[in-house]
């Protein structure tokens, strides 16, 4: 902007000093030399502009997403065969995925609830036991293993573990019904 400024002045410096010298008479002037102009700082011309190639954005860093735990496959197979009410079917894939080796906590617990659901309570008290300790957050896992323990007669050990899950699960009429079922079974005066 400084240097179209600096340029206009020079260019209409030299148009004005013409218009000075010119004469209104007749007269003809031999031509005289143009003054030299000003010295004033003038930058060189810039360069056409370039039409601006906007530079790629910068690739965002974003941490890999952590995959989602790898649950085998046959788990899909053995409640498939649950749905189609083949639970024998069901409970030998399910007890053959608890028996593989390096078998992941998803995996147990997911054949858990499985042999929980066809009625396999024995095989679901042993996959609950494999399981470990329960966390937070694995309150119905907690409450099937209270009923595959009192179908299996482990009545105190269903009781404590109905205890520690029921602040947390939704009271539905058939965990109402079991919880007075096992709250009883578990008294001293109910087993007499």
């Amino acid at each position: 902007m400084r240097r179209n400024a600096a340029v206009a002045g020079v260019v209409l410096g030299a148009f004005l000093s013409a218009c000075a010298h010119h004469k209104t008479t007749t007269e003809v002037a031999p031509p005289q030399p143009a003054p030299a102009p000003a010295a004033t700082a003038v930058e060189p011309p810039a360069p056409e502009p370039q039409p601006a190639i906007a530079p790629a954005p910068p690739t965002p860093i974003v941490a890999p997403a952590t995959p989602p735990p790898i649950i085998d496959p046959t788990l899909d197979q053995a409640a498939s065969l649950a749905a189609n009410n083949q639970p024998d079917q069901a409970r030998r894939v399910y007890v053959a995925l608890l028996n593989q080796a390096n078998v992941s906590r998803q995996t147990i617990a997911a054949a858990a609830r499985g042999l929980y659901r066809i009625g396999a309570f024995a095989d679901a008290v042993e996959a609950f036991r494999n399981l470990g300790t329960f966390t937070r957050g694995e309150e119905d896992l907690r409450y099937y293993n209270a009923v595959a323990l009192f179908e299996t007669g482990h009545y105190d050990e269903a009781k404590k573990e109905l205890a520690c899950a029921l602040p947390y699960i939704e009271v539905t009429t058939d965990v109402a019904r079991y919880r007075d079922k096992i709250q009883k079974m578990g008294s001293p005066q109910a087993m007499k």
